[in-house]
């Protein structure tokens, strides 16, 4: 008796302290109130510290309110924090919210503020209140959203799954992946955006970083120093930027950009016009690198235009001296500025006097016109019809020096000297050189010829104009236009005298050739008597071709890889243009790939936005190609009219194929692949502090997508068919890097031409990716569970460089190679006895240690239907109900209920096979068929050995006695009662 009421009294003290309630926390209220441990005068508490003395105490401050803490402010996570209206948190130090539950937060307006750093955590929160502080780290853990403007001297970095619904100013923004922004962002210092980051606001901020990939901002951006926009970045407004960068691919502002310079990759587009605020020529995009691959002025290409600024005054460029027998040049520029250092781009029609014709300034600010005297002496130039801020000024050609009169002298007489009336010629190729002499007839008021039919002599020289400075100098009639009459020495000084023979209509002619490109001035010195004067012509020579030349480097040639392209600019004669490049307005060459194999890819070329140049030669450092194969490289001028003449050189090619092409570059092939598991396998497992998916071995789950890696880690679209090879996977224990991990994949195909075979076949590629599911079986049928770094690599015969995501660069943002846990499993069915009615039994999932079989606890996704049970067909039970519950945590019941009311037992199994009708279990006997038939449920994968029969690969399966309990079930053996 004394035992039996010792055990009541255990029992009662067990029940109390398991079950006694909780002591409720305090509640600390800032209404005007007194709060222990704060002082108050009249709306503002002072607090030494958080008042909240135990770790479920909660906070509520009214509206109006205001509470200050003077050290770090920490809140716990059972505590509560309550706020509304104006009510204000102040801490001098630190302000943490972040360990709050979302249900003991309740912030719906007011405003918080840390003297050093604001922070939230890892709980799920929703709040309304402004925010101050030096720094703010908003963690966000599942999710925070922030309604309330962010006011930070500081750093404010925004965790993903943050939402902010307000103004950020600070001096560094950083919003990491997935964060989003409602309102307008400003940073003195820089912003970042991190991929599927979004911003609804404008943004302001001297740098500013839309990271790669798929982030959008819709509003307007102004980063005065620099905007860099990630593939496939969304800008929906307009820019303002020192330097743009897009990078390949796709990224899009869908506005206007006014930059100092910009370069735009692969299938970059900026839909609006960009205003390249240090001019451009008509028609043209000088401030942009275009990489885009669409021509610019082009439906998908770049449009530009010059900043727009008030015209101040017109100056003329002249010559001091003319000739009513020749034409001038006169140069007018429409000055922005009284400096003229800028130029007025919006076009504007003048009249020059005293010649009365009239010249268009077009967007460039700088036109030319051909003048003609008609009145020798002197002739004052101006302009008339426009209106402007100041006077027309002047500037002799060549001296660069404002202030001069205006005045030319104009002679009765004249040289003039012609190569035709082309705009450019072919360097190094024949041209005629005319001249002529004539002076004005006063009868037939006209120039007539001075020289008919008579020899005189001259000198001549020439100077560089653009480039300024040059290598070789102009020949004329094979006399080299310098002193020394030397091939390669540079124009200067005059030449040897040169003997002209004057035709009977005053002509004389000349074969010259000039060696380099660009523009060169030629001008003819006439020092005997009745000598006309001096005379010049400048014409523009053009590079014949352009060469192409392939560094690949050293093999493997990757998708993406940097590789080098020399580009040389060629006279008629295959020498090299050293000028070609050095203009005011470098020309340059932009290549293009021409895809060999295959013939069609939409990939694109990317190259160096600035080559380097030397000699004629542009190199090419950094040109890289997004895909595999091969293609061939095409060099065209990048203007398509060299120095506005209308005429290029003629491109350059690597293909040397008399038909189709060579490749001469490639093969291309992946960097590396990338492995991804299935995203919505649910079964997850923790082992040594971390969580990884969880499969069974054999179990025909196992889905991996492998998908080839451009350098960039692109994806190379032509990486299918042909282009593709057979892909093995390989198991590799992340604990010995290198050691394979022993046993099989399935399904797995043979290799031609080898004993290998391989998981994935290069016909299953597509688009450069391919997905397999399939299972791996370990080799020994009771191995411990393991993690496997799931390894993809190419196989076959010939393979010089096999492609492997063992190639992943590491500490990237590549995603490494996935590590699965793989488990041995089995499913055990337990013995059961109980009454005559419905009995259950026990059903686990299991798994082996490498020393026992365990409950597998993290398995609740595997299910079986209870049409997988089978029962035997030979008791006098009658009809027997089945049911089966869901696995949780590796737990489930099978219950029977017998039509009959007879003692019995019974056998029962669960067919895990994948066909129905007979299980495997060790009670069914083939002969006589003599269980129920059942539904596979298709777990073959979980069956074991059997040892009570010695049958591997047996189904589970037990006994079911009704009408008679275990003896283990009766605790109590004998009870004596002792009385004292």
């Amino acid at each position: 008796m004394l035992l039996r009421r010792l055990y009541l009294v255990l029992l009662a003290l067990m029940l109390s302290t398991a079950g006694g309630s909780a002591t409720a926390g305090t509640t600390y209220t800032f209404n005007g109130g007194a709060v222990a441990g704060c002082s108050v005068a009249g709306a503002a508490y002072t607090c030494a510290s958080l008042p909240l003395a135990s770790n479920d105490d909660d906070m509520v401050i009214a509206s109006g309110f205001r509470v200050n803490i003077a050290s770090d402010a920490t809140f716990g996570n059972n505590q509560g924090l309550t706020m509304s209206g104006s009510a204000v948190l102040a801490s001098t130090g630190d302000l943490d919210i972040g360990g709050i539950k979302s249900n003991n937060l309740a912030i719906t307006g007011g405003t918080l503020i840390a003297g050093n750093t604001f922070s939230t955590g890892s709980q799920t929160q929703t709040l309304t209140a402004n925010i101050q502080a030096a720094n703010a780290n908003l963690d966000a853990g599942s999710g925070l959203t922030i309604t309330g403007n962010i006011t930070v001297t500081g750093n404010v970095s925004l965790a993903g799954h943050t939402s902010v619904h307000g103004a950020i100013s600070a001096a560094t923004v950083d919003a990491s992946p997935g964060a989003e922004i409602h309102g307008n962002v400003v940073a003195t210092t820089s912003f970042s955006l991190g991929s599927h980051g979004q911003v609804v606001g404008d943004i302001t901020a001297p740098v500013v970083t839309l990271q790669s990939a798929q982030s959008q901002v819709t509003g307007n951006i102004t980063a005065k120093v620099s905007l860099e926009l990630g593939s496939q970045v969304n800008v929906t407004g307009d820019v303002v930027a020192g330097t743009l960068t897009m990078n390949p691919a796709k990224a899009i502002i869908d506005g206007n950009a006014t930059v100092d310079s910009a370069v735009l990759g692969s299938q970059d587009r900026v839909t609006q016009f960009i205003t390249c605020t240090g001019g451009t020529r008509p028609g043209q995009c000088d401030c942009v690198q275009n990489n885009s691959g669409y021509d610019i002025n082009t439906t998908e290409g770049p449009h530009c235009q010059r900043n727009q600024v008030p015209l101040d005054h017109i100056m003329i460029g002249y010559d001091p001296a003319g000739s009513v027998c020749a034409p001038s040049t006169v140069t007018l520029t429409a000055c922005a500025n009284a400096a003229c250092t800028s130029t007025y781009g919006a076009g504007v029609s003048v009249k020059l006097t005293p010649t009365g014709q009239t010249v268009d300034i077009g967007g460039s600010g700088v036109a030319q016109a051909s003048v003609n005297y008609t009145q020798a002496g002197i002739n004052t130039l101006g302009v008339t019809g426009v209106s402007t801020a100041g006077a027309t000024t002047c500037v002799v050609n060549g001296t660069g020096a404002a202030g001069a009169n205006c005045q030319v002298n104009v002679a009765r007489s004249a040289y003039t000297m012609s190569l035709g009336t082309a705009t450019g010629y072919t360097s190094e190729s024949a041209q005629t050189l005319t001249i002529a002499a004539l002076r004005f007839d006063d009868a037939s008021r006209s120039c007539v010829p001075m020289f008919n039919g008579t020899t005189r002599n001259a000198t001549f020289s020439c100077a560089y104009v653009n480039p300024s400075t040059g290598y070789v100098p102009v020949r004329l009639n094979g006399v080299a236009l310098n002193p020394t009459n030397q091939a390669t020495a540079t124009c200067g000084g005059g030449s040897p005298s040169i003997s002209l023979s004057f035709d009977a209509n005053g002509k004389a002619t000349l074969p010259l050739l000039y060696a380099d490109a660009g523009q060169v001035q030629v001008t003819i010195t006439d020092n005997g008597s009745g000598s006309p004067g001096t005379a010049s012509v400048t014409p523009t020579f053009v590079p014949a071709r352009f060469t192409v030349a392939l560094n690949l480097g050293t093999p493997p040639l990757l998708a993406g890889a940097d590789f080098t392209v020399a580009v040389t600019a060629l006279n008629a004669g295959n020498g090299a243009t050293r000028n070609f490049g050095r203009e005011t307005a470098p020309e340059k060459p932009l290549l293009r790939a021409v895809p060999c194999l295959p013939s069609s890819t939409t990939a694109l070329l990317s190259q160096d936005a600035s080559p380097a140049l030397g000699g004629g030669v542009y190199t090419f450092s950094n040109v890289e190609w997004s895909d595999v194969g091969s293609i061939d490289l095409q060099a065209a001028l990048t203007s398509n009219s060299y120095l506005g003449t209308g005429k290029a050189p003629t491109p350059g090619t690597t293909n040397i194929a008399p038909a189709g092409c060579t490749g001469a570059a490639g093969m291309f092939i992946p960097a590396y692949f990338t492995v991804e598991p299935d995203p919505g396998w649910q079964r997850k497992a923790t082992l040594a502090g971390a969580q990884w998916l969880q499969y069974y071995s054999g179990e025909p789950a196992i889905q991996l997508k492998v998908t080839a890696r451009t350098v960039q880690n692109g994806v190379p679209q032509s990486y299918a068919g042909t282009l593709a090879r057979d892909v093995a996977f390989s198991a590799i224990a992340p604990v010995a890097p290198g050691i394979a991990v022993s046993g099989t994949f399935a399904p797995a195909y043979a290799v031609s031409a080898s004993t290998a075979t391989a998981q994935v076949r290069a016909t299953d590629f597509a688009a450069g990716a391919a997905t397999w599911t399939g299972s791996f079986t370990f080799a020994n049928s009771l191995m411990a569970q393991t993690r496997m770094r799931m390894r993809a690599t190419e196989i076959g015969q010939g393979l010089a460089y096999p492609v492997s995501s063992s190639a992943i660069p590491p500490g990237g943002t590549v995603p490494a190679e996935p590590t699965l846990l793989l488990r041995i499993g089995r499913i055990r069915l337990s013995n059961a006895f109980g009454g005559i009615g419905r009995l259950t039994l026990p059903v686990a999932l299991e798994y082996y240690t490498g020393q026992t079989w365990v409950r597998n606890s993290e398995d609740t996704t595997t299910q079986i239907g209870p049409g997988a049970a089978a029962v035997s067909t030979g008791t006098t039970l009658g009809t027997v109900a089945v049911g089966l519950t869901n696995f949780t945590n590796g737990a489930a019941t099978l219950s029977l209920t017998p039509s009959s009311t007879q003692r019995g037992s019974i056998p029962v199994a669960i067919n895990l096979g994948s066909t129905s009708g007979a299980n495997t279990s060790c009670y069914y006997n083939a002969a006589t068929a003599n269980m129920t038939a059942s539904t596979g449920a298709a777990l073959a994968f979980l069956r074991s050995t059997d040892p009570s029969c010695n049958r591997t690969g047996a189904d589970p399966s037990a006994m079911a006695t009704f009408g008679v309990y275990a003896p283990e079930t009766k605790r109590v053996i004998h009870v004596r009662e002792v009385v004292q």
